[in-house]
C-alpha cells in the first residue's frame, strides 16, 4: 500500500530535476556562445596555486607554485606526532605561502572534541599549542589577506626577475574552515541545525562585506588596477560539487548557499576521496542557483519558473548592456584535492594546480 505513493513522489522529483538540468544546459550553451565567454577574462598577473587535501600521513611530491593549500585531514589519527610530522613536511616545501586547515581526522586541533573524547589524545601530553609551525599558516574559521609580488614586463605581462621592469602586487584573501556535516565520531562536525548558522555567519557574511565595498573585486577578474581575489578553503565539499559518494551526495547545502553569497574565485576542499577532481569556470548566477535549489530539494515549480525567467532576463540584458561586466564574467573553480583513496587510504591522486 505504501510503495505506490513513494514511487509517484520519486517520479515527480525526477521530472523536475530533469527539467532544471535541461534549462541549465540551455543557459550554459548561451553563455559559452556569447562573446564574453568564448575567451574568459583572465587576471593580468596569474598566480599558481597548488591544492592538496586528505593526505592522511602520506607525503606526495608537490609541484612548484606561489601558494600551497592543504584543505584538511593531514593525518590519519590526529595525534601530536602525526600532526607535527605533517606540518614539518609542509613547511619544508619551497612555496612562498602555505596554508593549512584541519579535517575531521585532525582531532588535535579540536579542543572541545578532545575534552569529550579524551582517549583520542592517545596518551600524549602535548597539545596543539606546542606545535612548531615553521612557514605554515593555520586557518580555523578565520581569514587572512596576503599580497603576492608580481613581476611584469613592458607589455604588462608576468615575467621572470631577469626581465623585470616593474613590480606590482595581487591581493589574495583566504578563508579557511575545518567544519563538516556530522558523520560518525570525528572532529569539527556540526549537526544539520548548526550548519546553516555556521556557514551563514562565517562565509555568507564575508560575501556581504565584499559586495558592500565597491573597491574590492572579490572574484579577481578585474582588468584595471590591483586585483583582489578570494579563495575559500573548507574540508567539506558543497552540495552537488565534487561530493559524490556512491549514490549519495555528501556535500553541505548550507555551505553551497553561503558560496553563492561570496562567489570566490577558487574553492578548495576534500573529505570525499572518490570525488577527486576539478570543475572550472562555473558561473554562480541566479539561473544556476535556482537549478541547485531544485536539485537539493529546496525548490519546486515556482523555482523552475524563476529559473526560466532569470535565463530570459540574462539574454535580454546581454543585448541591452552589451559590453558591461555581468555575472557571466565571474567564475568559480571548485577543486576536490583528495590525495588518498581506497579503504586503506593509499596514495593515489596527484596534487591539483590551478592558475588564476
Amino acid at each position: 500500500m505504501q510503495s505506490q505513493p513513494l514511487t509517484s513522489i520519486k517520479t515527480r522529483g525526477r521530472r523536475r530535476r530533469r527539467l532544471t538540468a535541461a534549462l541549465l544546459d540551455l543557459h550554459e550553451n548561451y553563455l559559452k556562445g556569447s562573446s564574453s565567454r568564448k575567451q574568459p577574462k583572465q587576471a593580468k598577473s596569474p598566480i599558481r596555486i597548488v591544492c592538496i587535501s586528505d593526505t592522511h600521513n602520506t607525503q606526495p611530491v608537490i609541484p612548484p607554485g606561489d601558494i600551497l593549500i592543504h584543505s584538511g585531514d593531514l593525518t590519519e589519527n590526529g595525534s601530536f606526532d602525526e600532526v607535527q610530522a605533517g606540518i614539518s613536511w609542509l613547511s619544508s616545501q619551497p612555496h612562498r605561502h602555505k596554508f593549512l586547515i584541519a579535517g575531521n581526522h585532525d582531532v588535535l586541533f579540536d579542543d572541545a572534541f578532545l575534552e569529550k573524547y579524551p582517549t583520542r589524545r592517545y596518551g600524549q601530553i602535548k597539545t596543539r599549542h606546542d606545535l612548531e609551525w615553521g612557514t605554515v599558516e593555520y586557518l580555523q574559521d578565520a581569514w587572512t589577506t596576503i599580497e603576492i609580488p608580481v613581476l611584469r614586463n613592458e607589455d604588462d605581462r608576468p615575467c621572470s626577475a631577469s626581465r623585470l621592469n616593474q613590480t606590482s602586487t595581487r591581493k589574495i584573501t583566504i578563508f579557511g574552515s575545518p567544519r563538516t556535516p556530522k558523520y560518525g565520531v570525528s572532529a569539527f562536525q556540526y549537526t544539520h541545525e548548526q550548519g546553516e548558522e555556521h556557514w551563514s555567519s562565517k562565509v555568507g557574511s564575508m560575501g556581504k562585506a565584499f559586495k558592500a565595498s565597491p573597491s574590492r573585486t572579490y572574484n579577481g577578474n578585474e582588468q584595471d588596477g590591483d586585483e583582489e581575489t578570494v579563495i575559500l578553503i573548507t574540508h567539506s565539499p558543497p552540495k552537488l560539487y565534487l561530493d559524490q559518494r556512491g549514490f549519495y551526495r555528501s556535500g553541505c547545502p548550507y555551505l553551497l548557499d553561503a558560496i553563492y553569497k561570496l562567489r570566490p574565485r577558487l574553492h578548495v576542499f576534500g573529505h570525499i576521496h572518490n570525488a577527486y577532481g576539478v570543475r572550472e569556470d562555473v558561473v554562480l548566477d541566479r539561473v544556476r542557483q535556482a537549478h541547485d535549489d531544485v536539485m537539493i530539494g529546496w525548490g519546486g515549480i515556482r523555482t523552475i519558473v524563476l529559473m526560466l525567467f532569470f535565463g530570459i532576463w540574462e539574454r535580454l540584458r546581454g543585448h541591452i548592456f552589451l559590453g558591461k561586466k555581468r555575472d557571466r564574467d565571474r567564475v568559480t573553480t571548485f577543486v576536490n584535492a583528495s590525495i588518498v583513496a581506497g579503504m586503506d587510504n593509499h596514495l593515489q591522486n596527484e596534487p591539483i594546480v590551478v592558475v588564476i
